[in-house]
């Protein structure tokens, strides 16, 4: 609960009898009892609000059974901004089965404000006490300290909140503390893990790590130590049945997308099994992938064939089983028959533009080629998906296999670099500032903050230049830490020998560019640390795909990115979260809740700085630049084989169709201009028609005007919809009236008539019936339609209230006007931070709450939050108390006009600057205050609001940070 949010006991008590007896709406939800649990499906876990309640109190008390190094890992940068600002804390932890790991306590005595003890018995109590000002909250459930617990294991636990002289925060208090000060309590001390350590040796207990959490979700090379035979997990088996119709139906080719270490080799053998396959061969370009592929193969395809590693002279008899590398067999197709292999595997399939991939597949005949990658895209323009005729057999995410612990969950915190940034400085200033002391010694500090398990690290470092990779190895030996660089130049014996001695721990860190980007399978890595910046979304995949093969004793990937100024910052949540919709209000949520918006155990945490910095660059990003719509949309039309749909788009989650809109007017003015396969050429009206459709309704934020217009194209009529109350009835008229308004091109200048009314009937307009008998012109119509009403299900279906909107949402003031359902819209140039439509008796406030400093002083209104439920507005200037729209917010309760709340942070955003979020529907408390605006004689008023629904604490944050001065720390 924030601190600085006032509250009162009425407050308490009407939130405890929604809670306890009867559910009130409009009761503050804040001080509510609630469950927490970890749910995926709502977008909430423990972890979440641990991390929250620790960071608004004053002082906390934690008891758990269990402190996991994982547990802990995911607590790192909140303990260390308790630790800054000296806040106190006592953890009470046990003995209880041996369970603690050593490096979890050991991590814990870097923290002078936390006490720890450690109670020597069979101690199972969880339960998490912080203190606040007047208040205290306390979480008392099933969660411990691990990272299951906190972000994916089946827990309940209740939140609820007390004044501090409560009975139950009282008695809550005195448990602790008895089992606080009990004799069988000991005091953490280095010398009491030391012992700890060396009982634990000989009495350790089953712990579940990154290779035994779950038989049938394991990758086989694992799970084969827990079964007689290796079988499919359950996303390989879904796999299977889609290659099994491809079988049947006698596809020859497929490509197979699967993200880094989710055992796509293993499941080509299991579908060479299948499918009944006789001659094999396996294609790679690196001889360590073939000598794995084919020590997989024996596993789990047995004496089924003769295996053979492939060198030049040899034949197809030598083995039914071939493995072989691309470049050799392409010099030596003369050896083999066109129909030598009836199944034929391509690893690293986005490498099959290379010449000697296409002499290869041009030259066999098989009955099935399987291509398998990580990665499809390419930016060099080569179509992969044509190469396997656009037929996907099955696509696994790296979200897909997070969710369904393919693969070890990893915990990423993406950290302030020092002053490094695009500025274009010479090379030898850029290589000083990569290498200098200062830098080294910051990461090197962030590297032993953010590591918990010490004794067994093993990482890959990325840099940006080889130059900067050796230098910053050298650096870190001189520091004590054992560590090499390799590079392209570095011959594959060396490369090999170095993550040798990686795997055996006589090396910690590994310094590369990105020559182990792919093609590298090095399970135990449990370290990935980005000293570059983040240029694409594949290759930052590529990287942390290094450290997410599940590995025996590797419980997770520790993810450190240091980030720096740099444009292209908003590709490391496009990255993270797999989301290519170059949504910004998306994008920030991922920055933003990272914990609940990746799957599975997995965490995303940004420092205060490294958030900053990303927002700027989304802000400032340009997504409606054509060479990136173009690049998005060819990448969608090549997965599919043909010209996309709008549907397509969001089905696929490629980039938002409305970037498009917004940019061309219409989809299919877009297509005109820039796909040569698009067969229709519309006319000037045609074209004016679709764009209004597109760029007013086809976002789907309000479904009447659509579904009005879809009835009327397939009917050719259309009804008013009935309702089961009458209040429903009267709001769906409001709704209809409102559309029809719209359709008929009576609320704007700039409509469109599309539907006329006659009689009282309601048709399709005479000249937009007739551009409906072009068949193309039809057809992208109700693309539009459909697309728009999947948005509106998707994204606008939970309306607040009795409104057009949905809450923290973001319209236009021309959307705004017309969802209020507004008969006409207003000159804007008239409206400026606020208008009162009489004939709805609504009255919209509009607030850049980050003012442009080039405007005229005048209307640099000091409009702001005093709390995330109360808002001041500033008034017009030249306005006093007795001003007629003053006094008609006086008495706005008494005459029944409702206003509500849109904000946009300021007008910098490249893309979305025109869109305010709606906050909702807020109330004048009766504090009304004359002003002389600053440096003038012009008065204002101050007028003072309540909303009814707090603000986001996301986006509460968001509005008030100033990036500008954080990102530049």
């Amino acid at each position: 609960m924030e601190d600085n949010v006032s509250y009162s006991v009425i407050d308490f008590s009407k939130s405890l009898k929604s809670s306890f007896i009867e559910s009130d709406p409009s009761a503050d939800n804040r001080y509510a009892p609630r469950i927490l649990a970890n749910d995926e499906s709502m977008g909430t876990n423990v972890l979440s609000v641990l991390k929250h309640e620790l960071r608004d109190c004053k002082s906390f008390d934690f008891s758990v059974a269990f402190i996991t190094d994982s547990g802990i890992q995911t607590l790192i940068p909140i303990l260390l901004e308790l630790k800054k600002r000296n806040i106190p804390g006592r953890i009470l932890t046990s003995t209880y089965l041996s369970f603690n790991d050593p490096g979890a306590l050991r991590k814990l005595l870097g923290f002078p404000n936390i006490e720890t003890r450690i109670y020597q018995g069979e101690h199972h109590a969880k339960g998490y006490f912080f203190d606040k000002d007047g208040l205290a909250t306390i979480i008392i459930g099933s969660s411990n300290l691990t990272q299951k617990a906190l972000t994916c294991n089946k827990e309940w636990n209740v939140l609820f909140h007390t004044y501090k002289g409560g009975d139950l925060l009282v008695d809550a208090r005195r448990q602790f503390d008895a089992l606080w000060k009990s004799e069988q309590s000991a005091e953490l001390t280095t010398a009491w893990i030391d012992e700890y350590e060396k009982y634990r040796a000989f009495n350790s207990p089953s712990r579940p790590t990154a290779h035994a959490n779950n038989l049938d979700a394991m990758p086989p090379e694992l799970a084969e130590s827990k079964a007689t035979s290796i079988k499919p997990n359950k996303m390989q088996e879904h796999a299977l049945e889609a290659l099994g119709v491809l079988h049947d139906t006698q596809e020859p080719r497929a490509l197979l997308v699967s993200a880094t270490g989710t055992g796509k080799t293993y499941l080509s053998a299991f579908d060479v099994a299948s499918s009944e396959a006789k001659n094999v061969l396996f294609i790679a370009h690196r001889k360590r992938i073939l000598s794995a592929s084919q020590h997989s193969f024996e596993k789990v395809l047995k004496d089924r064939f003769k295996y053979v590693a492939y060198e030049s002279g040899l034949s197809p008899k030598d083995g039914t089983c071939m493995f072989a590398m691309v470049g050799t067999l392409s010099q030596h197709l003369e050896n083999f028959k066109r129909d030598a292999f009836d199944y034929i595997i391509i690893d690293e399939a986005h490498r099959t533009g290379a010449k000697s991939y296409q002499t290869i597949l041009d030259y066999f005949t098989p009955k099935f080629c399987l291509g398998m990658t990580a990665t499809p895209s390419r930016t060099d323009g080569y179509d992969v998906y044509g190469l396997f005729n656009n037929v996907i057999a099955y696509h696994i995410t790296l979200q897909d296999a997070l969710s369904n612990d393919m693969l070890a969950p990893f915990h990423y915190f993406g950290i302030a670099d020092l002053d490094i940034d695009d500025e274009s400085v010479d090379d030898l200033s850029l290589f000083n500032n990569l290498t200098s002391e200062e830098r080294v010694r910051h990461i090197t500090q962030k590297i032993e903050e953010y590591t918990v398990d010490k004794d067994n690290r093993r990482g890959l470092i990325f840099c940006n230049r080889n130059e900067e990779a050796t230098r910053l190895s050298e650096l870190f030996n001189e520091r004590g830490y054992r560590t090499l660089a390799i590079s392209g130049e570095t011959n594959e014996k060396l490369r090999d020998a170095a993550i040798a001695k990686l795997e055996a721990g006589e090396l910690q860190y590994i310094f590369s560019v990105d020559i182990l980007n792919e093609g590298v399978d090095i399970p135990s890595i449990n370290q990935i640390i980005m000293l570059r910046r983040t240029e694409s979304a594949i290759v930052f995949v590529q990287q942390l795909g290094r450290g997410l093969r599940k590995s025996k004793d590797k419980e997770y990937a520790l993810v450190l990115d240091f980030i720096g100024n740099y444009q292209k910052n908003y590709l490391v949540p496009i990255a993270l979260s797999g989301d290519r919709t170059y949504n910004k209000d998306t994008l920030r949520k991922a920055v933003k809740e990272g914990d609940t918006v990746i799957p599975g155990c997995s965490t995303i945490t940004f420092d205060r700085v490294s958030e900053a910095r990303i927002f700027k660059a989304l802000e400032q990003g340009k997504f409606s630049q054509k060479r990136l719509i173009c690049d998005e949309y060819e990448h969608l039309k090549r997965m599919l084989g043909r010209i996309p749909q709008l549907v397509e788009f969001d089905e696929n989650e490629a980039i938002d169709p409305m970037i498009i809109i917004r940019k061309y007017g219409s989809y299919a003015a877009f297509l005109e201009k820039h796909d040569d396969d698009c067969s229709h050429k519309f006319t000037d009206r045609q074209l004016d028609m679709l764009k209004f459709l597109s760029q007013k309704l086809a976002h789907g934020k309000r479904r009447e005007e659509l579904i009005m217009l879809k009835g009327l194209i397939d009917n050719l009529s259309y009804t008013l919809p009935t309702s089961d109350t009458q209040t429903q009835a009267k709001l769906s008229a409001l709704r209809s009236a409102s559309a029809v308004n719209v359709l008929t091109g009576s609320f704007s200048k700039a409509g469109q008539e599309l539907i006329s009314e006659n009689e009282g009937a309601l048709e399709l307009s005479p000249a937009f019936k007739r551009a409906l008998t072009n068949t193309e012109f039809r057809a992208c119509v109700l693309d539009a339609i459909a697309f728009g009403l999947a948005r509106n299900k998707r994204h606008y279906a939970n309306t607040y209230k009795d409104t057009d909107f949905v809450l923290n949402a973001k319209y236009t003031r021309e959307e705004i006007c017309r969802l209020l359902r507004w008969s006409k819209e207003p000159n804007f140039q008239n409206v400026g931070g606020y208008f009162h439509d009489k004939e709805t008796n609504t009255f919209p406030v509009f607030v850049n709450y980050q003012k442009d400093p080039t405007i005229s002083i005048t209307t640099m209104y000091e409009d702001r939050f005093v709390s995330d439920r109360e808002f001041i507005a500033i008034s017009k200037s030249n306005r006093n108390l007795s001003s007629p729209e003053i006094k008609n917010l006086q008495n706005a309760e008494r005459n029944g006009m409702r206003c509500f709340l849109f904000i946009r942070k300021n007008k910098e955003d490249k893309d979305e600057s025109t869109e305010f979020y709606f906050l909702g529907e807020m109330h004048p408390t009766g504090k009304f205050k004359q002003i002389v605006m600053q440096g003038t004689t012009t008065t204002a008023v101050e007028i003072w609001y309540r909303l009814e629904t707090p603000v986001k604490a996301d986006l509460y944050d968001y509005f008030l940070s100033d990036l500008d001065a954080i990102a530049a720390k």
